[in-house]
């Protein structure tokens, strides 16, 4: 580490976990929930920061994304609904986990900083546990009550690793967390793969 960057910061959802599994959520929703993979997408859109800032539960959510589309549901799917979008981000990336321990051994800090609504922390806590012990500062959307890509989230991210933002690289899936990021002041790039990853951590370091 030559010292332009000091911290790497990753998200959960499709960098610490697997990318989302599709027919966990969508496929089931599809076909037992009468809800297509776009009408929740759309219904994300409008809701999911709400949830995942912890203003109000999963089966709310998915309650408001039938009532925008004027179709009827029952509280049991609701709840199945909730568990299975927990469940669709369940399955940890061993690459991620592998580098950022190389990461650790190297000398930089490494954070998480992840949108998770409060119902799904405890499920993270087992899940992402082998990762979470290596991490040096977290953010969790629901527990301080924030939320990517509004740029506050990741100033507590910053403060959190005491470096300066432009010390940090930031990896999310998502292009919109990528930009709140940057207009917050950290370094950050969409994560497509670690070898990728890297590859772009390294020309922030000029190699």
């Amino acid at each position: 580490m030559n010292g332009k960057i000091k911290a790497v910061v990753f998200d959960y959802g499709g960098v610490i976990s697997m990318p989302q599994q599709h027919d966990v959520i969508y496929d089931w929703a599809a076909s037992h929930a009468n809800l297509s993979e776009s009408e929740i997408r759309a219904g994300y859109r409008n809701h999911r920061v709400g949830f995942d800032r912890g203003d109000y539960s999963g089966e709310e959510m998915y309650r408001m994304i039938y009532r925008d589309l004027g179709k009827p549901c029952d509280d049991a799917t609701l709840v199945e609904l909730t568990r299975r979008d927990m469940e669709s981000w369940g399955v940890p990336n061993p690459e991620t986990y592998a580098w950022a321990k190389e990461l650790k051994s190297a000398g930089y800090l490494v954070g998480i900083l992840t949108n998770m609504p409060l119902t799904f922390i405890p499920w993270f806590n087992r899940a992402a546990a082998d990762f979470r012990a290596i991490a040096d500062a977290e953010v969790i959307s629901a527990q301080v009550r924030l939320a990517k890509p509004y740029p506050e989230i990741y100033q507590l991210m910053i403060q959190r690793l005491n470096v300066a933002g432009h010390e940090c690289i930031f990896f999310d899936d998502l292009p919109q967390n990528v930009e709140g990021a940057r207009a917050a002041g950290m370094n950050s790039e969409v994560f497509t793969s670690v070898a990728a990853a890297k590859t772009e951590l390294a020309k922030y370091e000029g190699r």
